[in-house]
């Protein structure tokens, strides 16, 4: 532990200790000093050449082109009644293996990942030429496990994808290695690469976050958090925390946007879901609509939460939604795709492996053939019977109405201030 005389306190505006909570200033000692000594070890803005900027802004102008190309693409599809979209984003599930073990985890089949076998995922090269292929079938890559960071692997499948064209990258982790892994010579180009970097944060009690992450070190993830919030000065990223909100961790999430907005860091609210469904109970909750409102209230006040103040109010009342699950296709460490939806319940859903296919579109097109995902959104026998309700349900739902109806959807600025707002 250092001395807070020679460091810079916070200033909390909103953020009120409780008993029990961990010592947020003496943390951010540590963090600081985490960052002075990772800081000369990672490539920041200021070593960059004219050469990499325009490299970058390449990259960017690729990932839009390709945007605007299959928005076209998907306004056709869906008026001749094909729902087979191309995605909105891929969510790219890289191993299921996890340094932590939280009670909420949920692979949307009734299974935790880190109980999950991990022995089939994809090398290096496998991984490689899955970006070959994902990469025809959407330029946004959501990195996710398990423990993403966990992959030993993953800064060299990052810079792969990075010149691939993918933006943005997109990365949801504990953040509990990340102090020891940018130290790391192979990791330096990190953040530079990684256009969003999503810490999951459910509390700031220490006790019950142990409890609830099945760890020891809770106070690991503030650290690291609060490292990363001081690398932003040295290097250009989004950053995130992802609160999934439980009966019981209420109050706590509460601490945590009050926090994120003293932080000036974003805030994703994730109310819990289990299986196939939100918990309805919780919704009822006196102590939680008053949370979700507080949440819409300082959205609509200009607070730093991802989502428009309609994606929001959609998201945490749980209200119904036009799902196409090809939006959202979530991806097997081995490179299958659970078809049409992983999370189905009335119709057994095929896996197709995405290295047998040259394009998204031909994996797309041997699906159909399999199981028709039209209007596959429902409780009738032939659709999916869920009522799944997380963030990526509520965002490619709000892309629906940007395809349904363009000139009113208000799409525009909600994909502007997720993908090219400025992070600071």
């Amino acid at each position: 532990m250092h001395d807070l005389k020679n460091h810079e306190k916070l200033q909390f505006r909103r953020y009120r200790p409780i008993e029990g909570h961990t010592d947020v200033q003496r943390l951010h000692a540590d963090a600081l000093e985490l960052a002075e000594r990772i800081a000369p070890l990672i490539t920041k803005d200021s070593d960059l050449s004219a050469a990499d900027k325009i490299r970058d802004a390449a990259r960017k102008a690729k990932s839009l082109k390709l945007t605007v190309q299959n928005y076209r693409i998907n306004r056709r599809r869906y008026k001749s009644g094909n729902h087979a979209l191309r995605p909105l984003y891929i969510i790219w599930t890289m191993l299921n293996s996890c340094n932590f073990r939280c009670s909420y985890c949920d692979n949307h089949q009734g299974e935790h990942y880190f109980d999950m076998p991990d022995d089939n995922r994809l090398n290096t090269g496998g991984g490689k030429k899955l970006l070959d292929l994902m990469i025809t079938g959407s330029p946004a890559l959501y990195w996710c496990g398990g423990e993403p960071t966990m992959r030993d692997d993953l800064p060299e499948l990052l810079d792969y994808a990075w010149n691939l064209g993918f933006f943005p990258n997109m990365i949801n982790t504990n953040a509990a290695l990340l102090h020891a892994k940018l130290a790391k010579p192979n990791w330096r180009n990190f953040l530079r690469q990684m256009d969003m970097v999503i810490v999951s944060l459910d509390g700031l009690h220490k006790r019950r976050l142990n409890k609830l992450w099945g760890v020891k070190q809770a106070d690991r993830v503030l650290t690291n958090l609060l490292m990363l919030r001081s690398l932003q000065e040295k290097v250009r990223f989004k950053l995130a925390v992802n609160t999934v909100i439980t009966p019981d961790s209420i109050d706590e999430a509460r601490s945590v946007l009050d926090l994120a907005d003293d932080l000036g860091v974003w805030f994703v609210p994730v109310p819990v879901n289990y299986h196939h469904a939100p918990d309805r109970g919780m919704l009822k909750d006196p102590a939680y609509v008053e949370l979700s409102n507080l949440i819409l209230k300082r959205k609509k006040a200009g607070a730093k939460i991802i989502g428009s103040p309609t994606l929001l109010k959609r998201l945490l009342k749980a209200e119904p939604y036009r799902c196409i699950t090809a939006l959202k296709p979530h991806v097997w460490p081995n490179g299958e795709i659970c078809w049409p939806c992983r999370a189905s319940r009335n119709v057994e859903p095929v896996n197709i492996n995405l290295l047998d296919y040259e394009s998204f579109d031909d994996a797309y097109e041997a699906g159909r053939k399999l199981v028709n995902p039209d209007f596959f959104h429902g409780h009738a026998k032939n659709q999916c019977g869920g009522e799944c309700a997380w963030m990526q349900n509520y965002t490619t739902a709000r892309y629906m109405d940007g395809v349904v109806a363009p000139m009113k959807s208000g799409l525009a600025g909600e994909v502007f201030e997720f993908a090219l707002k400025p992070s600071k």
